[in-house]
């Protein structure tokens, strides 16, 4: 490939490079901004306030294959056909977490940058020169910074990805301290439906920690259901319960934001056990807003695949009837995270229920931060603070590594119970009426805006509900 040929494909492609040429100190990221005959021009630009940014610079083809050793940024979204960037990319996205979390565990959060580049050369399985420029590429871009000290050169975490990895370890302590306290019992009390309670209350202490005022975080009933819910969580603020104990109640389905089954342990039949509970709970008319379902667990032999087994075997056995009426995610910390959410929004074909799993691919475990961040976007509160609340969980997503497991219908799937809004038949709704997938897909596209803080309560309920 001739230099203009290179800089086509980086134009085309839309690329940043660094230039190993760079000192550590000068690092910069370049785009092509135009190529003219055999000119070419480059925009060069660092996040890095002490670094004098180059900005616009042209170079003839001969200039700029003599003063600049391109370096492709592979650490991106992007994907790449070339054999050698695609490998380096795939390396990065595995590995980098070590590098992070070393450089997060140091003194003074920094390295000398040979150890830097050794660090890279280990941990990701790259030369050297490629570890240099991987720093530079993260020097430009704000990631890290550049410092002298004592006649040594550092590489040190950049503020924000300090502040990123502190509140990542933060969320991830949550699960450290549901697990501890939680096997403390272990050592004093083998009974096991003593130990279940106090599992639940725990959870519930939990939950109470995070969940807005307005809601009432109890155990008990839903009005019409003989199904006792091991946590219920309900809005206490515009809904009176129709009775209340304590922390034992019975509420009206409308005001009900999630439920969740508490085990002290997963196995097979404890999330049938669950899943039954949670197609009762879902029994009788809908609601314009659905309600979360969870299953959270102490203990576990299972591992992601068997728990994500056992649960399509349920569905694919029972069915899933209407949007939304089913488990939304189940946890165990540190050991099983999965969600079932719906596939093909944005693509023509059927909209149908799947299950994927998640596996922490950073170190930092992060099931109780999902299920939370899950959780919350079922909280009604205002719509600013669902699109906070929603970040403030989030992060720790970005970490995962998620993959389908299981679509869990057919693939023409659209759901047996309707609003009449979403119907499609004669005007005397005859036997011959029909749910149009779009119009499905529509109310799965509306309730993700309202779960995200773009869409308001009320304009959900006006455009779907029975009456």
């Amino acid at each position: 490939m001739t230099t203009k040929e290179f800089l086509e494909f980086l134009k085309e492609k839309n690329h940043l490079i660094i230039n190993h040429k760079d000192h550590y100190s000068e690092a910069q990221t370049g785009k092509v901004f135009a190529i003219d005959g055999n000119a070419v021009k480059f925009y060069w630009t660092s996040d890095d306030d002490k670094t004098e940014a180059r900005g616009l610079v042209t170079y003839d083809m001969q200039q700029f294959a003599q003063l600049v050793n391109p370096f492709l940024i592979v650490d991106r979204s992007c994907s790449f056909s070339d054999k050698y960037y695609s490998t380096l990319q795939s390396k990065i996205k595995k590995n980098w977490h070590e590098v992070i979390n070393t450089l997060h565990s140091s003194p003074h959060k920094r390295l000398k940058v040979d150890d830097c580049v050794d660090l890279l050369v280990t941990s990701i399985g790259v030369t050297k020169l490629e570890a240099s420029g991987i720093l530079k590429s993260h020097l430009a871009v704000g990631t890290f910074k550049y410092d002298e000290f004592k006649s040594s050169e550092f590489i040190i975490l950049g503020r924000n990805t300090i502040e990123l990895e502190n509140k990542k370890r933060y969320l991830s302590s949550i699960s450290s301290e549901i697990r501890s306290q939680s096997e403390r019992i272990n050592y004093i009390i083998s009974h096991g439906q003593t130990v279940g309670n106090y599992r639940e209350q725990l959870f519930i202490s939990v939950l109470r920690k995070y969940v807005p005022k307005k809601f009432h975080v109890a155990t008990g009933f839903i009005e019409g259901s003989n199904k006792q819910i091991d946590i219920i969580i309900y809005d206490q603020h515009n809904y009176i319960p129709v009775f209340r104990e304590d922390d034992l109640v019975v509420v009206k389905k409308e005001s009900v934001a999630a439920v969740i089954e508490v085990k002290t342990t997963l196995t097979s039949a404890t999330i049938a056990d669950s899943l039954k509970g949670i197609e009762k709970i879902c029994e009788g008319p809908m609601n314009s807003i659905p309600f979360f379902k969870g299953i959270f667990a102490f203990n576990t032999k299972m591992n992601n695949k068997s728990a994500a087994n056992t649960i399509a075997s349920f569905y694919k056995k029972n069915g899933i009837h209407a949007i939304y009426d089913h488990l939304d995610v189940v946890c165990v910390p540190n050991k099983i995270c999965g969600f079932i959410d719906y596939n093909n929004l944005e693509n023509d074909e059927y909209s149908c229920p799947s299950l994927y799993i998640i596996e922490d691919a950073k170190g930092i475990s992060i099931g109780e931060s999902f299920f939370f961040q899950r959780l919350f976007a079922f909280l009604e509160v205002e719509n600013s603070a669902k699109k906070i609340n929603g970040f403030y969980f989030s992060v720790l997503r970005e970490t995962a590594s998620l993959s389908l497991h299981q679509i869990l219908t057919h693939n023409d799937w659209t759901p047996f119970h309707s609003f009449i809004s979403e119907i499609r038949g004669t005007a005397d709704f005859e036997p011959d009426m029909e749910i149009i997938k779009n119009d499905v897909k529509k109310r799965i596209k509306d309730v993700r805006n309202w779960m995200m803080g773009e869409m308001k309560r009320e304009l959900l309920i006006e455009k779907y509900n029975n009456d």
